[in-house]
């Protein structure tokens, strides 16, 4: 029988290493998520077996995989605003940093809507 041709050839991934390695490099660390300016603190989640690696510690996701290299290590203080609430000792308040949902103004009424 012949072997299936892969059309995407793939690296092949130690998963003890690949942990070890994320596990240095996030020491004393925070994280960011691809190119974005928010910096987040880290927490680590169990992935195989007994190996943990690195995610944000507010749970914001993303879309990827945490084995191709979306999250990057940084010594910049935490300023994303769930960090911020969770750990105020390690963050700092970032301008412009959007909200996602602003509280719901009430709508105003005209004398010709009421009955």
């Amino acid at each position: 029988m012949v072997a299936p041709l892969e059309l995407i050839p793939r690296a092949r991934l130690d998963p003890a290493s690949y942990a070890r390695a994320q596990a240095a490099a996030f020491a004393g660390h925070r994280l960011r998520i691809g190119h974005s300016r928010v910096v987040h603190d880290v927490t680590w989640r169990d992935w195989l077996g007994d190996l943990q690696l690195p995610v944000p510690a507010c749970h914001q996701s993303w879309s990827g995989l945490a084995t191709t290299g979306d999250l990057s290590a940084t010594t910049d203080p935490a300023n994303c605003r769930k960090c911020t609430a969770r750990n105020p000792a390690t963050t700092t308040a970032v301008a412009g940093q959007t909200t996602l949902f602003e509280p719901a103004t009430p709508r105003p009424t005209s004398i010709s809507e009421t009955p």
